[in-house]
């Protein structure tokens, strides 16, 4: 660990290996919140219609039930990392899970429209400060290669399963429930975390006070903001659409200004190095393909089993199974596979394998079984997705420096938010024209096979930019 890194309250005397005896325990504290966060994003998602029902929300306004916890908790990531790394990742962590537990009751508690979407806004904004403080403190406790491989197989688990598990959850809550309770679900389980977070976690943060990039700061936030906003418009009005070029082409804008004013900045809110190096910034390009990917397949898998199949809400959740317990799998067997093969061996092997699954995936036809193509695909994709999504997240953060980890945390989890608005709005774009001018099931399946084979051609992108980046045998440096 190096000396620019600080411990503080809530340490244990050190284990013969220089390591927090509390580590396991704490891991399992910030894989709690991890999921707590990835898995909001989706599981509102099957209670949507009958919350839009309940409080008499128009088509156009649906949307930004999604859309404002996407857009807030993508906008504020840079700086909820910035913030953990000089202030503490503890306390972050701590605050983050206390404004997500409040923001979840309000929205439970919605009235009308407006206060849902605030109350879904100040989740995303609780998100971003969270997840950034989580991924930092997991970097900073587990030091060395065989332990670190270990725990992120399991925060990696955590992250790809997520999203399945919400689309579960959300189906169960609000068959036999209300739609509520998908918000308020998230009340009992911060309570449950909260305690042993105060107790288990180290608090951690840079060495030396510095000044806050002000600067650096609000373009990088009002330029992540307007990007992803901007691309979620993309899905309504077209990539040519007024609303797209205007808020892409400021948060574009917004952005190289923000890297000119790090390049000239004396205490950068993002140092420049950390994107940099070669191994590490093409990761962040990586993790944008594999979630423009995953996130496109989950929700044209969803439209075609409710809108194809015609499975309702809860049977639409339970199909997604395949593809978490194959996460799972993948996500926890990379420790061993780091042990006797190379990462990048890893990686491509893992998305080569969920190119795969895409590929059998856009072989779909309107009266596909769910047992010959959605099931093996599934496997296949969740397999070689937590394979990779768990090592390039491990070689994004290896060989930072303590101080840094929080904003290089902030970076993996905005390149993820990013990768998923790009994929869905690009994938979307392909679906609709091959099915344009078809009538009927079998032109929209035909939209989405081709959404997945389009999917599939970004997993063999991946592993050709792994490919060129030609990464050490474990670390990135």
């Amino acid at each position: 660990m190096s000396h620019s890194d600080v411990r503080a309250s809530g340490a244990g005397n050190p284990t013969a290996d220089g390591g927090d005896p509390r580590r396991w325990r704490a891991l399992w504290i910030i894989v709690a919140a991890q999921l707590l966060v990835v898995l909001d994003a989706s599981v509102v998602n099957i209670a949507l219609p009958s919350a839009q029902s309940a409080l008499e929300m128009s088509d156009s306004s649906r949307q930004w039930v999604v859309t404002a916890y996407s857009l807030t908790f993508g906008g504020f990531l840079l700086l909820g990392g910035r913030v953990g790394d000089l202030k503490g990742r503890k306390k972050l962590f701590i605050a983050g899970l206390i404004g997500f537990a409040v923001s979840s009751a309000v929205g439970g508690f919605a009235v009308n429209e407006i206060m849902l979407l605030l109350a879904r806004a100040a989740q995303g904004v609780s998100a971003a400060f969270l997840a950034p403080a989580a991924l930092a403190l997991l970097t900073t406790m587990f030091t060395t290669d065989a332990e670190r491989a270990k725990a992120f197989g399991v925060f990696g688990a955590a992250v790809g399963t997520g999203g399945v598990v919400g689309m579960i959850l959300g189906g169960v809550l609000t068959e036999y429930l209300s739609w509520r309770w998908c918000l308020w679900f998230n009340v009992p389980v911060v309570l449950l975390i909260l305690g042993p977070a105060m107790r288990g976690l180290t608090e951690s943060k840079a060495a030396r006070s510095a000044r806050y990039d002000l600067p650096g700061t609000l373009t990088a936030t009002i330029g992540v903001g307007s990007l992803i906003y901007g691309i979620s418009e993309a899905i309504e009005v077209g990539w040519l659409g007024t609303t797209t070029l205007v808020f892409c082409g400021a948060g574009l804008l917004l952005l190289a200004l923000f890297v000119w004013i790090e390049r000239r900045s004396a205490e950068p809110m993002m140092p420049l190095r950390i994107v940099l190096n070669r191994v590490r910034g093409s990761g962040y390009v990586v993790v944008v393909l594999i979630a423009s990917g995953l996130y496109a397949y989950y929700l044209f898998l969803t439209y075609f089993l409710q809108l194809v199949r015609e499975y309702s809400a809860l049977m639409t959740g339970l199909a997604f199974v395949p593809i978490g317990a194959g996460v799972l799998f993948g996500a926890l067997g990379t420790g061993r596979l780091l042990a006797r093969m190379s990462a990048r061996s890893v990686m491509i092997g893992g998305l080569l394998l969920s190119a795969a699954g895409f590929a059998l995936s856009g072989t779909i036809q309107p009266d596909t079984g769910f047992w010959t193509v959605v099931f093996p695909s599934q496997v296949l994709i969740g397999l070689g997705i937590g394979a990779a999504m768990t090592t390039v997240m491990r070689l994004t953060l290896d060989g930072v420096a303590p101080e840094e980890s929080g904003v290089a945390s902030a970076l993996t989890n905005a390149t993820r938010e990013i990768g998923g608005a790009i994929g869905i709005s690009a994938l979307n774009v392909v679906a609709i024209s091959v099915a344009d001018g078809g009538r009927g099931n079998e032109a929209v399946t035909d939209g989405y096979a081709a959404a997945f084979l389009a999917g599939g051609g970004l997993m063999v992108l991946a592993a050709l930019i792994v490919v060129m980046s030609r990464p050490r045998r474990t670390t990135a440096g």
